[in-house]
């Protein structure tokens, strides 16, 4: 039996990237997708969502960011109050660190740019239906280098350095020193198996923890917790 279709609402403004999405899924390679509706304004996305809820409900929203009246961010918050909200991934056509920050701190799966390839296009709406998070390649660049912990001068001081309790965010949970270790390594990218192997750790226990740490943050996604996490205060150590 094959595999269910995933049903996709497309919201953008621009009449060609509208009729360029539709030709992409409508090629044999979108043959898995199914494009159920289409948006030109957050308030009309709004209201496709409200309607497909009691028949066909939406597996993924693919979004412009720079929406008129309602941009994509905000879109994205309405999104996210909906009972059982679809996957939201953003689409722009400029690069912009703030804006693809702020679309994975509130749980949006996926930040790409409008001139990618239709290949990856499809594959990043499949591959968020799945639970993934995708992130176009130079925005990725960027995400890296805010997760990355600063080098700093060192200066002489003769006061003591505060605690990380009282330097953190209150938003920062307190974490042990495992659950810091664990933290740290993803943080700077690395996948389990990595973890695990830097950290002698079973693959299994090495889930379990980020489990953990996604349920202490709130996050929804690996990329949202490294996001939540440095945003709280966390600062990733140096894991050689």
């Amino acid at each position: 039996m094959p595999s269910p279709r995933v049903r996709l609402l497309i919201v953008d403004d621009d009449p060609l990237v509208l009729s360029s999405l539709r030709l992409y899924f409508g090629s044999p390679a979108g043959e898995p997708v199914e494009v159920v509706g289409e948006a030109s304004t957050g308030p009309e996305a709004l209201d496709v969502l409200k309607t497909c809820a009691g028949g066909t409900p939406v597996d993924v929203v693919l979004a412009d960011i720079h929406l008129p009246g309602m941009d994509g961010v905000e879109l994205l918050s309405h999104v996210r109050a909906l009972p059982d909200p679809p996957v939201f991934v953003a689409m722009t056509a400029l690069d912009e660190e703030e804006t693809m920050l702020s679309v994975l701190a509130q749980g949006g799966r996926g930040y790409i740019l409008k001139s990618s390839r239709p290949e990856f296009i499809i594959d990043t709406v499949l591959a968020t239906a799945s639970g993934g998070t995708v992130v176009s390649p130079q925005p990725a660049s960027n995400l890296v280098r805010h997760l990355t912990p600063e080098v700093h001068e060192v200066r002489p001081s003769t006061a003591p350095e505060p605690p990380r309790a009282q330097t953190a965010s209150p938003e920062l949970p307190r974490l042990s020193t495992s659950e810091e270790k664990i933290l740290s390594l993803l943080c700077i990218g690395l996948s389990n198996a990595e973890i695990s192997r830097k950290t002698g750790r079973s693959s299994s226990m090495v889930k379990k923890q980020v489990s953990q740490l996604l349920g202490k943050f709130g996050a929804s996604t690996r990329v949202q917790l490294a996001v939540l996490a440095v945003e709280s205060g966390f600062r990733p150590d140096d894991v050689r």
